[in-house]
């Protein structure tokens, strides 16, 4: 072989290895290149990740203090027009018991003697037919009964007309109605933790 075939040679060695080397080394960049932005693009991702997850937790913080603010006033509204209600009913019915134990207390007397005239109507009665009375004992005794009774009658009427128009008792108002309740709100979706890149 020749010195020009031997250098030849040699040269187009040289190229080959050249060539394979700048190929490798390419790849090699090309490869170090995509790690690089993946990691890049992984660190925005888990930057990102800590930023709604913060978010996250701080909107179930805002949840709960929001609903039990809500719930807070929901209960304090009730118990206010709740104690307003039966304030009012307690006042109206305690108004309406004076006033009746007024009116009983002038009524019992007339009742006490109304009663004792038809009581002694009766026993007047009693006394006139015992025994074997004759028919026109009867008939007087009958006579004496109705017209006691009727006197009896005609004065408790007039008494209690006297007294004036019976207390009457108050209708209770409609309970007021409860408000509805706040509906608790709907937790935040958690964020998905981004997937670590292969190395």
């Amino acid at each position: 072989m020749n010195s020009k075939k031997i250098i030849t040679s040699g040269l187009l060695i040289s190229g080959l290895i050249l060539g394979s080397t700048s190929v490798a080394l390419a790849d090699t960049t090309t490869t170090a290149s995509a790690q690089s932005a993946a990691q890049t693009a992984y660190k925005a991702a888990l930057a990102q990740y800590k930023i709604d997850i913060t978010a996250y937790r701080v909107a179930l913080i805002n949840n709960d203090i929001n609903y039990r603010a809500a719930m807070q006033k929901y209960w304090s509204d009730w118990t206010t027009t709740s104690k307003a209600y039966w304030a009012a009913w307690a006042t109206t019915i305690g108004a309406y018991r004076t006033a009746e134990a007024a009116y009983d207390a002038q009524l019992a007397p007339i009742q006490a003697t109304h009663k004792a005239a038809r009581d002694a109507a009766g026993t007047a009665f009693l006394a006139a037919t015992v025994g074997s009375p004759t028919t026109d004992q009867l008939n007087a005794a009958v006579k004496a009964f109705y017209a006691a009774a009727k006197v009896a009658d005609t004065t408790y009427k007039a008494a209690v007309t006297a007294l004036g128009v019976a207390p009457v008792r108050p209708v209770q108002p409609t309970v007021p109605v409860k408000p509805v309740a706040p509906v608790k709100p709907a937790d935040p979706v958690k964020p998905v933790a981004p997937v670590k890149p292969g190395k």
